[in-house]
């Protein structure tokens, strides 16, 4: 049997939910998401740190971020706190000069943006974080609005606003071809063929092999990031602010009465592996006495320990908009690990694409794909 849709979304994580929603909440129907996994955000989104924060060194980064900011806090609201979300803030910290040049780039670029990041004295960062060591401190930036949202709870809240607004989710559907034929995109999968005006490529770590279906090559590598988690520890408070060492690379937050430590390792090749690699374990206890000593020797739940993909592409920017061959093929992909936290910018972006022609709401031809073959590329640096 072939289905007919206006619009064909491919990929069930936070990408794809908050484009279906955004789509069917504009009356963009039949509007159809197809994921192969049971449920929706089985992917990438179920193994993401939960942080969300304007805090970055590129204007398009902190917009999508301010946007989705907004709009967490808003959906936060409509579903009586399902998301989770906790403006506990990000704490950034420094102890060299050319960390304090960056920071400093980055706060005036966050200040002119409207982020209401603070500049902290070495002094101010030990009376928000006395647990951080001062030795060799010299700045740190903060902002309040910044914090963490429960990624399980964010894809509940977008898949029932989805339902509820006539999106048709369609799980345990894996996409096997597509091709393009008398102005549709035809679609096979393992429950049937389907038919559509539009297509969106939301899908994250597989994003370039979807694209491949239709002769369209988008650098989107699929990357590996740890994490790990200590046993419950007494004597901190409840909530404290996402600390980055910027230094190290380390970061550490506050999760299930313990600590969550992270750190991506840029030597790390791309691929799929998602098992836990104790070797990360290793690097972070070399890293992490530089401004939490308090960890070094924390006892590390082994039940707690965790992997995850990020879809990074060349310039850690996301990939938003039409491809040039297929002008109705719509790529939110690339996201790397900042994907809860532009979620809703990007189904905004899709939504005004699809309803109105272009992105009004957001400046999105930083994102777009031709900037890889124009070599017009932004590299954001706080990649975490």
């Amino acid at each position: 049997m072939l289905i007919d849709c206006h619009v064909a979304i491919l990929g069930g994580g936070v990408i794809g939910l908050a484009v279906a929603r955004d789509l069917a909440r504009a009356g963009v129907k039949p509007t159809v998401l197809l994921e192969r996994q049971a449920a929706p955000g089985q992917g990438s989104t179920s193994r993401a740190n939960g942080g969300v924060r304007a805090q970055w060194t590129t204007r398009c980064n902190i917009e999508f971020s301010k946007f989705t900011i907004a709009e967490l806090v808003r959906l936060q609201e409509e579903t009586k706190g399902l998301p989770g979300f906790i403006q506990a803030g990000y704490l950034f910290l420094t102890g060299t000069d050319e960390g304090e040049t960056a920071l400093r780039q980055g706060y005036e670029l966050q200040r002119s943006c409207e982020v209401p990041v603070e500049w902290l004295s070495p002094k101010e960062v030990l009376e928000r974080a006395p647990y951080v060591r001062g030795e060799g401190l010299r700045a740190g930036t903060f902002c309040g609005t910044d914090g963490l949202v429960d990624p399980h709870g964010v894809v509940q809240a977008l898949r029932n606003q989805a339902i509820t607004a006539g999106a048709e989710l369609r799980f345990q559907t894996d996409v096997t071809a597509i091709r393009f034929d008398r102005d549709r995109f035809l679609l096979s999968t393992s429950r049937g063929e389907f038919r559509s005006q539009w297509l969106v490529n939301a899908a994250g770590p597989d994003a370039a092999e979807v694209a491949a279906m239709l002769g369209v090559e988008i650098p989107v590598r699929p990357v590996r990031r740890n994490l790990a988690c200590t046993e419950p520890m007494d004597g901190y408070p409840a909530v404290i602010p996402m600390c980055v060492d910027r230094d190290t690379g380390v970061l550490i937050r506050r999760e299930s009465g313990g600590f969550l430590l992270a750190y991506s390792d840029p030597r790390e090749a791309p691929g799929r592996d998602t098992n836990f690699d104790t070797w990360f374990l290793e690097q972070v206890a070399e890293r992490i006495g530089n401004r939490f000593p308090f960890l070094f020797n924390a006892p590390i739940d082994r039940k707690k320990c965790w992997a995850g993909l990020y879809p990074e592409t060349p310039d850690h920017h996301a990939i938003v908009g039409p491809t040039p061959t297929h002008p109705r093929f719509l790529l939110a992909v690339g996201f790397g690990g900042h994907g809860i936290m532009h979620s809703l910018a990007a189904g905004r972006a899709i939504r005004e694409i699809v309803t109105e022609g272009e992105s009004r709401t957001l400046d999105i031809r930083p994102f777009r794909l031709s900037r890889f073959a124009e070599a017009d590329l932004t590299v954001e640096t706080a990649v975490l």
